[in-house]
């Protein structure tokens, strides 16, 4: 545990990283809210991965029964938004025109996370209702275990960096926004001395800073709509346009 020698140091590290982690949270969670809220009115084909919508969902849903067991509010309050908004991208998209392969691996992953939550609090708050370091270390692990799959999902969008030589589909805003939401959270977690807090989000520092070193190693192409030969064309690159005339 590191040793906060003022009380401005205490401040810092107990009232305000967290409150700033809260503010970034949201962010994240609401980043796709836009573009899922308006697959309402449309009828064409989702092309919008659900996976991460369920993490969101599933992850917050762990975090919040953490805070239970360990009782602090501060890791309580941004998830419980990531569950309420989790939810309802879930519903959105399950509603939407996935595809059925889609739709299947998607639901499959819902109620097998869902489910390691529900055993994580049945072994915290029953089993373990009167052990308070099992009850944590089996809320924790199950959540580092749920962290893996969130992670899995910005690896899908590394690949594509690497294989179009592309960052047009890294968010630059969001990216900063996980950077910073990890460097809160891992310092309060380091300063509280509780692995599951610091751990999993000094991973999520990780990602997100390798989605950077991506953001500057393969620039994003400048995209312009432009008529050639008669056909109009809308989000190409330039590269791609210069090579079609």
């Amino acid at each position: 545990m590191i040793e906060c020698t003022s009380q401005a140091c205490k401040i810092i590290t107990e009232t305000v990283f967290p409150l700033l982690g809260c503010f970034t949270a949201y962010f994240i969670f609401l980043s796709p809210f836009k573009e899922i809220h308006s697959l309402r009115s449309k009828n064409e084909v989702c092309k919008i991965n659900p996976f991460p919508s369920i993490m969101i969902f599933c992850n917050c849903l762990c975090q919040d029964l953490y805070s239970f067991v360990i009782h602090n509010h501060w890791t309580f309050w941004p998830n419980v938004g990531g569950i309420i908004l989790g939810q309802y991208y879930i519903m959105i998209l399950f509603s939407s025109n996935l595809k059925p392969k889609d739709f299947n691996i998607s639901l499959i992953t819902l109620l097998v996370f869902t489910l390691l939550d529900i055993c994580g609090g049945a072994l915290s708050f029953i089993l373990f209702k009167n052990n308070y370091d099992a009850a944590k270390n089996s809320m924790g692990i199950i959540g580092i275990i749920i962290l893996c799959g969130v992670y899995v999902s910005p690896l899908t969008t590394v690949f594509e960096v690497i294989k179009t030589k592309n960052s047009n589909s890294i968010n630059f805003l969001t990216t900063v926004a996980l950077t910073l939401n990890g460097a809160f959270w891992l310092t309060y977690g380091l300063f509280f001395n509780d692995f599951y807090i610091w751990f999993p989000n000094g991973l999520g520092v990780i990602s997100a800073l390798l989605q950077f070193l991506l953001f500057f190693i393969y620039p994003r192409k400048a995209t312009e709509e432009k008529l050639i030969n008669g056909i109009k064309l809308e989000n190409v690159s330039v590269d791609t346009a210069m090579t079609l005339q």
